[in-house]
Parts: C-alpha cells; structure tokens; sequence
C-alpha cells in the first residue's frame, strides 16, 4: 500500500500550487524550501504580464493558504538529502538547517532590527538596498518571522535583549527528519543569468546598467526607492532594453529561449512610459516571441505607447564623457549605429537553479543538455524519469507564471493519482 502524502521541493508558486492542490485532496503534503521563506521568485515581482496585475496580491493569497492549510508541513531552510524506495513507497531524509529563531513564537515585530549592527547588501532587492544580519525579505513573507543569517551575525546578541517573545536562540542546532511519501513533486524552479558573463555589457562596472529583476524593484513600492525609479539619485529619462542576454547564445551555452524576456521586457518597458511619459525608450531584440494568450495584444499596446523596437543585439556599451553608449547594428536597416542611455535594462535569461545537479544524484534523475530535470517524454513534460517523482515549473525549463501554475497541478493531479491508484 502507498503512504499517502507527497513530498514537494521547492517553495515557489510552482511548489505552492502542487502543495495545495493534493493538501486539498486532503492528503498530507510536505513542502520543502532551502530558503527560510516561501514565495519564490514570484515575490520579486511588481506586475505580471501580460495584465500588469499586481504580483502580491496574486501570490500573497496563496502564502496564506499554504501557511494555514492544516494538510502542509512547511519544512524551511530545509534540503532533501537522501532518498530510498520505489513510487507509491519513498523514504526521504531531510536536513533542518537551524534559522536561529523560532517561527512559533517571532511576531515578526522588528525590533531587533533596530539594534543589529550588521548591514549587508539585500539579495531580495538584487543588492539595491541593504539589510541586517537578522531579517525577513518582505512583509507578507512565511513564515512570518525572521531568521538570522549565520555566516553574517557577529553574536553580539544584542537582539536577544531586545526580543520580548524569547524567539531567538543562538544555539538551534541542525535536525535531519524523515518522511514516508507515496510521490515526489520538484519544484526547484530557476536561476537568472548572471550577465557578468558578458562583460561587454558593463555589468557589475557601472551602476547605470541593471537587469530586468534590479529593475522590478525599484517599480515595486515596497523596495529600495518605494516605487520610485531613481538611478543615483536621478529620474533617467533615456531607457535602452537589451534582450536575449544569456539566452539563444551558445558563447555561454544557453542555446534555448527563456521564453519570459521579451514579455517581462515589455511589461517593464510599458510601466516606464506609464511612469516617466516623456521617457525614450528603445528595447534592442533578436526576434520578439508573444506566443501566449494575451501576449500580442500587449506587444501592440507598447508600440503605441511610443516605445521603439530595434532589431539587432548591441555588440557592446561603453561610456563616453560620463554618458553610456550602446553600439550595435540594426539588422532590418542593414547600418550600424550608437544610442546614448541614461541607464540600460538587461533582459536576463533563466537557468537551471543553484545545486540541481546535486539534487538530480539524490533523487536518481536525469538532466537535459542545458541543465534542467529530463521529462520522460516531450508528451508528458510532467513525468521524470524515475517513477513517482513528478516535475513542475521551470526545473523542467522556463516558464512563465501561467504556464508553471498549470504545470504544477498537472504534477499533483498525477502524485495523487499514484497514491491514490495504489492506497485501493
């Protein structure tokens, strides 16, 4: 007989969806998430395309449903690290890495932060801001309490004194727990292209050149200019977009298509005329792909918004007194030319996430050539190649939103088919 429960790894939307869909089945689900909270990537997010809804109020519903469902375990800073048995009977260890405070009790009040004298660069904010060694990135985020970052706290425990509710304990030591589950569900979803790769682009080197996430943002109210897009100190009016960086380009073996850039592009292109009008912006592309429903309409609505599509990927951008340029070809006029840009938005491409090779050992799966989880058929993106273990979202390959929401209940439909199918 199977156990029945379903272990998912992975606490983005891709993740969520799958959790809540078998914990509405009313099977026992537990969610795994290296990171000490849940939301993704998605959390990230200002406004979704192509409807430009905001992503919070999307994704903020789902991290209470999944913190209140009395079906999810919710298993944080978490790794699975071992994996025994056949599909329908799993046995699965997990490490608990220690987040040094206690979710039961933290209220999430904020007061030691007032105290830590620790600043670091904000990785939620793609290091546009900067946050203390003990934190939380947002504040819808779940659990909702902090967690402190070991390699970063200097033990001073000044936070310990100023903490009423005596949530926070240095001394959390690491657990490794297991699980019976009849089916497995990865949902480790992807990492941007880090376009330090292409130092034509002057990435890291000028402060001017951001990618499309920094970008994100800075448009979000609640990060670092609290909506506001300000470049040091300044309103730029001069927008140059740069997409397919780290995508369809095999000098950084990234042949595939990201699928989301030339949407996200558009999407962000539009906001910045819906908020700079008398901005210039101009988007340099390879090919632009709006495949999904709703996508052309929203191509069309940012041409009429006045912004200018160029064909042709700049070969490089360099400053020239104090002022960026972007030199390229434009590929339909067949000349060269230069764009001057107060700042340039790179349209970074999606990877494969950080540890998926180490993950796929564990699990006994396959990888395609460009790094992702192999289906076991074209026909069935769903299916691994290992029985009962399942894929959802963009650890199979990119993805965007819609598409992994339906992705993950295709995996839960078929997780808890299988332990389903075997407890009769």
């Amino acid at each position: 007989m199977a156990f029945p429960a379903v272990l998912v790894i992975g606490g983005g939307i891709a993740g969520m969806q799958a959790a809540l869909d078998v914990g509405d089945a009313g099977y026992r689900v537990y969610l795994v998430e290296r990171s000490p909270w849940i939301g993704g990537h998605m959390a990230q997010l200002d406004k979704t395309f192509p409807t430009n809804d905001c992503a919070m109020c999307t994704l903020s519903p789902r991290l209470s449903e999944v913190a209140g469902h009395p079906n999810i375990t919710l298993l944080t800073t978490s790794e699975v690290i071992k994996v025994e048995g056949k599909a329908g009977e799993f046995k699965v260890t997990i490490r608990k890495k220690p987040r040094f405070v206690d979710p039961g009790k933290c209220n999430a009040c904020e007061e030691c932060l007032n105290v830590c004298p620790v600043s670091v660069p904000n990785e939620f904010d793609q290091g546009l801001s900067l946050r203390k060694a003990i934190y939380k990135p947002y504040p819808q985020a779940i659990p909702n309490a902090m967690a402190i970052n070991e390699s970063e706290c200097r033990k001073c425990l000044k936070c310990l004194k100023v903490c009423e509710q005596k949530a926070i304990d240095h001394h959390m030591k690491e657990e490794l727990l297991e699980v019976e589950v009849g089916a497995i569900i990865v949902a480790t979803g992807f990492e941007l292209f880090d376009p330090r790769k292409k130092p034509e682009f002057l990435y890291g080197r000028s402060p001017r050149v951001l990618t499309g996430l920094q970008l994100e943002r800075l448009m979000c109210s609640l990060g670092p200019t609290g909506g506001e897009i300000r470049i040091e100190g300044r309103v730029p009016k001069r927008f140059v977009f740069i997409q397919c960086v780290g995508s369809r380009d095999r000098t950084v073996n990234h042949p595939y298509c990201s699928r989301v850039c030339c949407m996200y592009t558009a999407k962000q292109a539009y906001e910045v005329k819906e908020r700079i009008p008398d901005a210039q912006v101009t988007i340099c592309y390879m090919d632009v792909r709006a495949y999904g429903k709703g996508y052309e309409g929203l191509y069309e609505r940012v041409q009429r918004k006045g912004v200018l599509y160029r064909r042709g990927i700049p070969s490089e951008i360099y400053e020239r007194d104090g002022v960026l340029v972007v030199r390229g070809e434009d590929t339909l006029l067949g000349e060269p030319y230069e764009l001057e840009a107060d700042v340039i938005i790179l349209a970074t491409g999606l990877e494969p996430s950080d540890g998926v090779r180490e993950l796929a050992s564990v699990l006994g799966l396959k990888l395609d050539e460009d790094g992702f989880f192999q289906e076991m058929t074209p026909l069935d993106p769903v299916l691994s190649t290992r029985e009962g273990i399942f894929l959802a979202g963009c650890c199979q390959a990119p993805k965007d939103i819609s598409d992994t929401v339906a992705h993950a209940s295709g995996a839960a439909a078929k997780a808890l088919a299988l332990i389903c199918g075997e407890k009769k």
